[in-house]
């Protein structure tokens, strides 16, 4: 029932806001008709002393005022979380293999339970292979086993047996010639008695000489041999029947040696057959394991299929009880980052504290496209309970390098760099006065002052839009000085430079200038090398510096008498090149 009623004020609505529409664009017409009459018959001096206005306005001078406060200087950078206890599941087949099936990456499971199957048609087809290999060797040892035996058993049956057998043969042989000697020579004497008596003839006599003769030749023989034996065969014998059994013997260990060999493939093969079948180790969340090439990218995939590598992490079990964050820390910045370094640390929603374990020595290796950006990974400890904090997870990292309590600070933004040297300008009666700064830390705000500006004083949080003439001169100047900044690159000339075509000046022109410009001054900071806050003769070496510069007689030069030291003119004779700083300090 409210609805025509509302259909009907929302057009007259309508129709009053296009009436309003039209007039607004009326009034818009005719104030541009104006402003062009205006800027046609006023001309350009109007427009010129508008935008004039808005430059003193956007120029204006920005101060701070110098105090003193607490500083807070962090290193903050992203980092990666990681497990700070891994259990690498790894590729254990020689010559690496390819997985049939793996578990899918994220999860959880428990002890003893199947997570990868690699491919093990090769070592069942080197299995069957090496135990053809193995049965012969074991008959090889065998048989050398027994030969090596056998060899042993001769050399105990000639030592035991044949020789003695061979010794009592002649033994008897020389009892049976003694015997026969001892007869034929009773025979003789004998015969020799019965032919003086006439009853033996004289050629039965010259025969039984014969016998007594041959008896004596067959226990010569017999004597000889017995000697033979016992000198050379016996010898002779034995050594070729150690020396065979000893060559078995040494055959035989060969083969023991080289069936243990065998033995030990075939185990391993075994062994490497049942690690085709991977189980975890331990109850955790499967992380596939991705390893980074130099271009950034994953230089090997772990899915079914994919070749692995022997010694090849394929699977990381994370202890999620455990974690650490790695922090990418710039090479400007890792010299302020050390063990035991308090850390802030923010992982979505939730905040820990921690500290830093440890960072590298070497840089991070890089992708090809960011190589020269060096980065050297820190370890961060993440302290309190973990709980559902996963490996990946993106940590916004903050190390705490040192906690300045009630320091002389100013902004960042109120410091002008020029080459090696910090300079500030402080709000003065007599206008803005250039300061040289002696900096310390800072942070991303505010920057420690340790000499050069007071508590108190007012200092230009914007000087290079106050100051940019100014500052545009100096620069042009020290330009000039510095010859295009070749002596502040490369120092002075160890020797006397060639003479240039013209009369012996510098090439580029420039007359009574000597070597064309003076060298910039050392700032006091660099000169003050015990960090007192006062120079001393130690620490200016130049002849009769400290009489000139030292004002209130006290033997030293502060800062505030080094600031406001004689200048030397920037022209003049050929002593502005001579490398020393300026003709107050010299």
């Amino acid at each position: 029932m409210q609805r025509p009623s509302n259909s009907k004020t929302s057009s007259v609505v309508a129709s009053d806001h296009r009436r309003n529409g039209n007039s607004v664009v009326v009034v818009l017409a005719v104030l541009a008709i104006l402003v062009t009459a205006g800027a046609y018959f006023f001309g350009p001096g109007l427009l010129s002393q508008i935008n004039a206005g808005s430059e003193t306005s956007d120029s204006e001078a920005m101060t701070h005022t110098v105090g003193r406060e607490n500083l807070v200087v962090t290193v903050t950078d992203d980092g990666e979380l990681q497990s700070a206890s891994n259990v690498d599941v790894k590729c254990e087949i020689s010559g690496g293999s390819t997985i049939l099936w793996i578990i899918d990456d994220g999860t959880v499971v428990v002890a003893e339970q199947k997570i990868v199957e690699l491919d093990s048609s090769g070592i069942e087809e080197q299995l069957a292979a090496q135990t053809g290999v193995y049965e012969k060797a074991l008959a090889a040892q065998i048989k050398a086993t027994e030969d090596a035996a056998a060899a042993d058993i001769a050399v105990q049956e000639y030592v035991e047996g044949t020789y003695l057998k061979d010794l009592q043969e002649v033994e008897s042989l020389i009892t049976i010639a003694q015997e026969n000697l001892r007869s034929a020579q009773n025979v003789l004497d004998h015969t020799q008695r019965m032919s003086r008596k006439g009853f033996a003839t004289p050629l039965q006599v010259e025969a039984d000489e014969f016998a007594v003769k041959r008896s004596k030749l067959d226990l010569d023989f017999a004597q000889t041999s017995k000697s033979v034996l016992e000198k050379f065969t016996r010898q002779k014998t034995t050594r070729g029947l150690e020396a065979t059994r000893d060559a078995a013997e040494a055959l035989s260990r060969s083969e023991v040696a080289a069936v243990k060999l065998e033995k030990a493939k075939l185990d391993k093969l075994t062994k490497q057959l049942t690690k085709c079948v991977i189980f975890a180790p331990k109850a955790g969340m499967v992380v596939y394991f991705a390893e980074r090439s130099r271009y950034g990218s994953s230089s090997s995939q772990i899915e079914e299929g994919s070749p692995v590598r022997e010694r090849q992490t394929i699977i990381q079990l994370p202890d999620l009880t455990q974690m650490q964050a790695k922090v990418p820390v710039h090479e400007s910045k890792v010299e302020q980052v050390h063990a035991g370094q308090r850390v802030y640390l923010k992982v979505l929603d939730r905040e820990f504290q921690g500290s830093v374990t440890s960072i590298a020595n070497q840089p991070e290796a890089k992708s090809f496209f960011s190589a020269k950006v060096k980065e050297y990974p820190a370890e961060v400890r993440i302290e309190g309970d973990c709980e559902g904090l996963r490996p990946g997870m993106t940590a916004e990292v903050e190390i705490l390098i040192a906690n300045l309590v009630d320091v002389l600070t100013v902004p960042v933004s109120s410091v002008v760099v020029k080459g090696d040297q910090f300079y500030g300008y402080v709000k003065t009666p007599d206008g803005p006065q250039k300061r040289e700064l002696l900096l310390g830390l800072s942070n991303d705000k505010f920057v420690e002052v340790k000499d050069g500006v007071s508590e108190g004083e007012e200092i230009l949080m914007n000087p290079r839009a106050v100051m940019s003439e100014q500052i545009n001169e100096e620069k042009s100047e020290e330009e000039a000085d510095e010859s295009t900044g070749v002596k502040s690159r490369f120092g002075e000339s160890s020797g006397s430079p060639p003479p240039a075509a013209g009369g012996g000046k510098p090439s580029g022109g420039q007359s009574g200038g000597g070597s064309g410009g003076s060298r910039q001054a050392p700032s006091f900071a660099s000169l003050d090398k015990n960090s007192d806050g006062k120079l001393t003769s130690d620490e200016i070496t130049w002849p009769g510096a400290i009489d000139r510069l030292d004002k209130d007689g006290d033997g030293a030069v502060s800062s505030a008498e080094w600031k406001n030291r004689p200048k030397r003119p920037s022209s003049g004779g050929g002593s502005g090149a001579s490398g020393r700083p300026e003709s107050g300090a010299r």
